[in-house]
């Protein structure tokens, strides 16, 4: 009894012993431990960089199109040169030198900030844009993107992450003004680009109700003949690969020319267009906005409507 007895006394004594020892095993942490800790956080920091530079293309490219949007049609004109003015808007905030609404959201300020929460977080960075970039991505939307150098340290742990971080972001372009509606028609129609929801292609070539619905909702299609959005920006017609072309609505217009193409870049470039031959079997009847409606052979040939012309192409 008297041995059991000193068993347990024993026993008592070394397990609080032994739950020591495995406590500061477990918990102390040793100078490499730290130091993994701190290299984990320099990792996490340069991952949330990343990230927060992909929101920020997100959020002001597309303030910067509608900055250079106001900036095409106030000047009545069109910009001289879309893309690198988009580059000055993300860069600075300002255009042709002057501040944008975006001032306070450009490339600089967004520096300062990640500058800002390096500091607090006990590191120290370097940041430089080594390369930004505007151009068309496809019809419907604009590439926004750039390489960062970062160099991100804690000089105290002796550890740093070196490192070219790029980011490419499209931007939508539907749901912005057309700039060149209102530089073409001296700011008296207002046009928002809106996608089709329908297929470009008139099938079969009677029925045109696609193409109706195209001309009332004023909407956009893809096109390779007409001008892309960047074209629009610094108002030219030219074609563009990543182009886009709507129906204009003559009705619209205080003066016109009802004998030209009705589609935005051909009626532009004074491009003659014919109206439809009434006397085919159309399927649901024409619509009386067929009475002035015109377009051009090539126009007609994209919207499979060229046998349905008035004319011979």
């Amino acid at each position: 009894m008297k041995g059991l007895f000193y068993s347990i006394m024993i026993a008592l004594i070394i397990i609080p012993i032994l739950a020591l020892i495995l406590f500061y095993s477990q918990t102390a942490i040793p100078q490499n431990i730290a130091t993994k800790i701190r290299a984990d956080e320099l990792q996490y920091f340069s991952e949330s960089i990343k990230e927060d530079l992909s929101r920020f293309l997100q959020i002001n490219g597309k303030r910067a199109l509608v900055a250079a949007v106001n900036a095409s049609v106030s000047n009545g004109i069109g910009l001289d040169n879309a893309s690198l003015r988009l580059i000055e808007v993300i860069e600075n905030g300002t255009l042709y030198g002057n501040q944008t609404f975006a001032d306070q959201k450009n490339f600089s300020v967004w520096e300062k900030n990640i500058n800002d929460i390096a500091l607090k977080s006990g590191f120290d960075i370097n940041l430089t844009v080594l390369y930004l970039n505007v151009t068309q991505n496809d019809s419907f939307s604009v590439l926004f993107s750039t390489t960062v150098y970062i160099n991100i340290s804690d000089n105290r742990a002796g550890m740093s992450i070196l490192k070219n971080m790029s980011i490419a972001e499209a931007i939508s372009v539907e749901n912005i003004q057309d700039p060149l509606y209102q530089i073409k028609t001296n700011g008296t129609i207002f046009r928002t680009i809106k996608k089709s929801p329908f297929s470009k292609i008139s099938n079969p070539p009677t029925n045109l109700s696609n193409l109706t619905s195209d001309v009332f909702n004023r909407y956009y299609h893809s096109s390779t003949n007409g001008p892309s959005f960047l074209n629009r920006l610094e108002g030219k017609v030219t074609s563009s690969p990543y182009g886009l072309d709507s129906f204009i609505y003559l009705p619209e217009l205080a003066i016109s020319n009802p004998s030209l193409s009705d589609l935005d870049y051909e009626y532009w470039t004074n491009i003659p267009g014919y109206l439809l031959n009434h006397s085919k079997d159309y399927d649901p009847p024409l619509d009386p906005i067929y009475n002035w409606i015109r377009i051009s052979c090539s126009g007609a040939a994209d919207y499979n409507i060229n046998s349905s012309l008035d004319t011979t192409c």
